[in-house]
């Protein structure tokens, strides 16, 4: 295994338990990978408004991966990379699944803002994930909304999801959770794995020195890329059957029994070679 010099961790399934929970144990194994000089980058689907409040144990990560890959925050630079969907081709997108299921709601996620120019029922928003105490969408006017170039586009309730695959393919990525229940939209090239590819490159760290976790199709990129991918005992049979190694779930402390097995032993080691206490 090669010395491990950034580890890449996913939110949901991952570092968070059920309870959306960072465990005591899985943070001070975090801590101690980052007080060893190990990067630390959080990479999820999730936009920063919902990512960040779970991160406030983490203020020393500097590299922030949202959106599935589409915006990456860099908090030392104070600069970010931000990939979305071109006007005409989101015009083009919206138009098209009007008129296939005018009864689908479609929403417009832009950098860390997000619209819709129908209001939603709280019921309705469940079936997103989004309770009833959370953050809604601002409903704004259709000429406001056509004029927006978004991060990614939310639709709820469209089952023809494959014909926005086949038809717009070229330049978006469309992903379907739930038969279509909530279809996800985003530009072509954002992925984790170009993002952290591109954090890498900016930090000076190879691939095969990164250990990866994660538990759903949209980390089979990173898998594929990075040195060490550790699957979630939770995960997916895809992940798991490209993983280096599978941990206990993200319930069991998972992300921290794979640091404490081959980072924290590896740190002791170098430490116990070079005569330190």
């Amino acid at each position: 295994m090669s010395v491990i010099q950034a580890i890449v961790l996913d939110l949901d399934g991952t570092l968070l338990g059920s309870d959306k929970s960072v465990s005591p144990r899985n943070y001070q194994a975090v801590q101690r990978c980052f007080d060893s000089g190990i990067h630390i980058i959080i990479a999820t689907a999730r936009p920063p408004r919902a990512a960040n409040q779970f991160l406030k144990k983490f203020p020393f990560v500097d590299y922030m991966v949202y959106y599935n890959g589409a915006l990456v925050t860099c908090k030392s630079k104070q600069n970010e990379r931000h990939i979305s969907i071109p006007l005409e081709i989101s015009q083009q997108i919206n138009k098209f699944i009007e008129s296939r299921e005018p009864q689908s709601i479609i929403s417009y996620e832009v950098n860390d803002s997000w619209y819709t120019c129908r209001p939603v029922s709280d019921s309705q928003w469940a079936s997103l994930g989004i309770r009833s105490n959370e953050p809604k969408p601002e409903v704004v006017d259709k000429d406001y909304f056509s004029s927006l170039s978004p991060t990614k586009i939310l639709v709820l309730g469209c089952s023809t999801w494959r014909e926005i695959c086949e038809q717009f393919g070229d330049h978006v990525n469309v992903i379907a959770t739930d038969e279509g229940v909530l279809v996800q939209i985003m530009h072509k090239s954002a992925s984790k794995e170009k993002a952290v590819q591109w954090v890498l490159n900016d930090i000076g760290v190879k691939s095969e020195n990164v250990m990866v976790f994660g538990d759903d199709f949209n980390d089979l990129g990173l898998f594929h890329m990075s040195g060490f991918p550790v699957a979630m005992e939770n995960a997916i049979i895809e992940l798991k059957d490209c993983a280096a190694h599978v941990t206990a779930s993200n319930d069991n402390d998972g992300v921290a029994v794979a640091i404490e097995r081959f980072v924290v032993q590896s740190l002791a080691d170098h430490d116990s070679t070079n005569g330190k206490r």
